[in-house]
């Protein structure tokens, strides 16, 4: 099993992925109770308007306080959170580690207001670099949605390809949409270096 249980912290140029702290915790409830995050996480059947807010009620505030409250001391996976220029904006983990194949899922959410910025793009390169060089992983896998062309874009960025798709995983508007499978190997993303 690899060192999941050490938390880094890990920067480049405005960006820094570091353990999460008691006082993220109402930014990152304030962040799960965006549209995109919702839309984009899966968890909406229709768009939501860019003025909607998905708050969790008193039931489910306390499971994702624990959650975070607990996130630091996981061995077998690490989860992450994302500021830049020193304001938290989301998080990036890696769990559903493979021993088989030595592969973990990465998955990566952000602020509505902090897209567009670059910051997934750094972050996802940070990650992999740590995933690479000090877990020793020998790939990463992510899902992604086929309407969120942007973060589809920035996994190809990154050296993700896809591997697969699967039809009718999700219905939005009462369409059904696939979700594709991507992947990311320790020898692209040495080759294709993890500055470019």
């Amino acid at each position: 099993m690899p060192d999941f249980l050490t938390k880094p912290t890990l920067t480049q140029g405005p960006v820094t992925l570091r353990a999460f702290r008691a006082a993220d915790i109402p930014r990152m409830l304030d962040i799960l109770a965006l549209p995109q995050v919702n839309l984009y996480t899966g968890a909406l059947t229709k768009t939501p308007s860019a003025a909607d807010r998905f708050l969790a009620d008193q039931k489910e505030t306390a499971k994702i306080i624990n959650w975070y409250q607990t996130r630091n001391q996981q061995p077998d996976r690490l989860d992450l959170a994302i500021e830049a220029s020193g304001q938290l904006v989301g998080e990036v983990v890696l769990n559903e580690y493979d021993a088989a194949h030595n592969t973990c899922n990465l998955r990566v959410l952000i602020a509505d207001d902090a897209t567009s910025h670059g910051i997934g793009t750094i972050a996802l390169k940070l990650m992999a670099a740590h995933a690479f060089t000090y877990l020793h992983l020998a790939a990463l896998t992510l899902d992604v949605f086929d309407f969120n062309p942007r973060a589809q874009h920035v996994y190809r960025k990154v050296g993700f390809r896809q591997t697969g798709a699967i039809g009718n995983d999700l219905t939005l508007d009462g369409r059904p949409h696939t979700t594709f499978t991507m992947r990311l190997t320790a020898k692209s993303f040495a080759k294709k270096g993890p500055q470019s």
